[in-house]
């Protein structure tokens, strides 16, 4: 085991991938390999260790990440596993904000998909070094160097290959030549893959692996001048030299060493955990954690040291039915002990750490104290939430909570008599603690409860287990779209507000110019009237009563976006002005702008991939067309076909199913919502007349 104190030796990492690039799979087999578990899991027996939950097992795809650590060459490392269905990339956003660095699994044989780039550019935005390992190279129709050239084509990373495929005249894999060392690895089969030898590099392989091992070097070339010397005048260039390189180059996140293999053949698993080790950060690689003092303003800095200030992020919350809630912990300063007091630093309440947990899937394992570096479960004594900040009370620091995006689908749930609301408002309470993408919330016109979330199978996911973990019968209504509205084009306003209130005159009067922005603008909000004109406290009263007003229009009753506010012009008086009457003079303007402007009805719009055999892609492209689909691209793959396009959300409801019989079951989809787009008229007249309006 690793000595807890040294942290260079700690790697907190997450193992990331499109739906069924074989994440779980080499997960079990790195698991088996470091000798945490004593019996392999398949994800297609439903037996693996890290997908844990019932439905999981079931449906074949991970749901929840799940936490473990497992110890190599004296490095204690941190795994969380994450889903990679579209559905639960909350999940990946909020491992990756507290990861040090990941692995990025790839399929062979479709190389980058589009939710291969969506999980890039979530590790992009947190500034997370990666290896990126390409999977399934055992099929016939796998493709090493095309998977390659779209890891640069696609995601614009540069990619430095440290191994090659090696196969007989038939194509079969036989093992991988690793590129450095320039020989042969082969796996033995009775050994589960745990043994493997270094061979000589076979004759027939010689001059492709060559010319591959040729342009690791080159690329090397141009992070450092030894090896661009060595390399120049034909020497040979030291292993040692080139990991120290190709470490460096992966911890300022250039390059993106490349790796490969087959985790269910397990063939390839061995390099890869090497790899974490030798080229992945360790947390005093990383810049020191910084977040603010209580006022939200000055910035304070913690490093990962044991003798520093604690300090933790709550990055995951998980409920059981019958026991305390679980949170999934990040420590990135100081020593956390059991009994100890902490200060919940999000929410100003201090609370008592009741227990400590080692993670492992869903098993624990009981610490005394958890060290900075450290990926703990905990108990404590008060509620916690996900992005909450835990710290010492003496030294308190509040980190940047984690955002997450607003769900897009509404579903009404009943509970089957009146007796079982209380419990079915419970459970569903319990999940939105767990989850922040789940929505509970009351039909104002219908009193019926709606759950949203990200999508069908998100929902469908979350009230089984209100079902069967909870033991809540419910009903369920047909899934609803979360519509929007906008400004259909600019306005200007002048308002005036004066009424008696409670006996006492209330006076505002402003002068508004209303404009429609991008899509995906927001709301902004822009004074041009100077302070000696309007006093800054009524300015903002102004501000606020627009951006409450944007919660329901007054033409079709949805929430407003992508609107511009500027405030040209306003009056007061010394006596009768307040606060209250310019923020009903703001939420006043905004009602009538959009009266007089007009709205434009927008919808959530999902883009992504459908991977179908092709002698069904005539169908599936038919079928798009009638669902309003655009197509943005078409590439053939094999046997397969892979259609880049959208669709608009309201017609995903009950896609997957649609697709898996117009295929005979071989199609699937990998649609996530993107963005919203303006509703075509006629649609939106009959989606306003559904609502009463219009």
């Amino acid at each position: 085991m690793a000595d807890p104190y040294d942290l260079r030796k700690v790697r907190n990492i997450g193992i990331i991938a499109h739906i069924d690039a074989g994440k779980t799979t080499l997960t079990e087999r790195i698991l088996f390999y470091t000798g945490k578990i004593h019996k392999m899991g398949e994800v297609h027996e439903g037996t693996t260790e890290m997908d844990w939950m019932d439905q999981e097992r079931e449906r074949g795809i991970t749901i929840t990440a799940a936490a473990t650590t497992v110890f190599w060459r004296a490095h204690q490392i941190n795994i969380v596993d994450t889903p990679g269905h579209v559905d639960f990339t909350v999940e990946v956003e909020r491992s990756l904000r507290v990861l040090d660095g990941a692995v990025v699994v790839f399929s062979g044989v479709e190389g980058v998909e589009s939710q291969s780039e969506t999980v890039w550019r979530q590790a992009d935005r947190y500034r997370v070094p990666r290896i990126a390992f390409i999977n399934k190279l055992d099929r016939v129709e796998a493709d090493f160097a095309r998977a390659f050239a779209d890891i640069g084509a696609k995601l614009g990373a540069v990619a430095l290959p440290l191994v090659y495929p090696w196969r007989d005249p038939e194509g079969n894999l036989l093992g991988m030549i690793d590129l450095l060392r320039f020989q042969a690895l082969r796996w033995d089969p009775e050994s589960l893959g745990r043994r493997y030898e270094y061979l000589p590099v076979p004759k027939e392989m010689e001059e492709e692996a060559r010319a591959w091992r040729e342009r690791l070097f080159e690329t090397l070339s141009e992070a450092s001048d030894e090896i661009a010397l060595r390399y120049l005048e034909g020497e040979d260039i030291p292993v040692e030299l080139a990991l120290r390189v190709i470490r460096e180059v992966t911890l300022t996140r250039l390059w993106v060493p490349v790796l490969g293999g087959s985790a269910y053949e397990k063939i390839g698993v061995q390099p890869v955990i090497d790899a974490v080790v030798d080229f992945l950060p360790s947390p005093l690689d990383i810049p020191p954690a910084r977040g603010t003092a209580l006022d939200g303003k000055t910035e304070e800095i913690r490093k990962p040291f044991p003798e520093e200030p604690f300090s933790a992020l709550v990055f995951k919350v998980f409920t059981d039915p019958y026991a305390d809630r679980l949170l999934y912990t990040r420590v990135y300063s100081g020593t956390l002990e059991e009994g100890q007091v902490v200060l919940n630093a999000t929410q100003g309440t201090r609370a008592r750490v009741m227990r400590i947990f080692r993670l492992h899937a869903n098993k624990r394992e009981p610490m005394e104290r958890a060290l900075a570096g450290d990926i703990v479960g905990l108990i404590l004594s008060a509620p916690a939430y996900t992005g909450n900040t835990l710290c010492d009370p003496e030294h308190p620091i509040l980190y940047e909570p984690i955002a997450f995006p607003e769900p897009v689908v509404f579903l009404a749930v009943e509970p089957r008599s009146e007796k079982e609301e209380p419990a079915l408002r419970e459970a569903l309470q319990k999940l939105a603690q767990e989850d922040p993408t789940f929505r509970v919330q009351d039909d104002e016109a219908t009193g019926q409860i709606l759950v949203g979330g990200m999508g069908e199978l998100h929902l469908e996911v979350l009230l089984r287990r209100v079902r069967e973990e909870f033991k809540v019968p419910h009903r369920v209504g047909k899934p609803i779209v979360v519509y929007k509205e906008t400004l259909a084009r600019p306005v200007e306003i002048v308002e005036e507000f004066a009424k008696t209130v409670g006996g006492k005159p209330q006076y505002a009067w402003i002068r508004v110019r209303f404009e429609p922005l991008e899509r995906g603008g927001g709301f902004a909000f822009v004074s041009e009237v100077p302070e000696e004109a309007l006093p800054r406290a009524f300015v903002e009263a102004v501000r606020r009563g627009i951006q409450g007003a944007l919660t329901a229009s007054p033409v079709g009753g949805f929430p407003v976006t992508d609107v511009r506010a500027v405030l040209l012009e306003g009056k007061f008086h010394p006596l009768e002005s307040t606060d209250v009457a310019f923020e009903a003079a703001g939420t006043q303007a905004l009602r009538r702008a959009l009266e007089e402007g007009g709205v434009l009805l927008l919808e959530p719009v999902a883009e992504g991939d459908i991977i179908t055999p092709s002698e069904y892609l005539g169908e599936v492209v038919s079928d798009l067309g009638r669902r309003r689909g655009e197509i943005r691209a078409i590439q053939t793959r094999g046997t397969v076909d892979i259609i880049r396009c959208s669709l608009p959300v309201v017609e995903t409801f009950g896609y997957a199913t649609h697709l898996r019989s117009l295929t005979q079951g071989r199609a699937v989809h990998t649609l996530r919502v993107a963005r919203y787009e303006v509703v075509p008229p006629d649609l939106a007249r009959e989606v306003l007349r559904s609502r009463g309006y219009g």
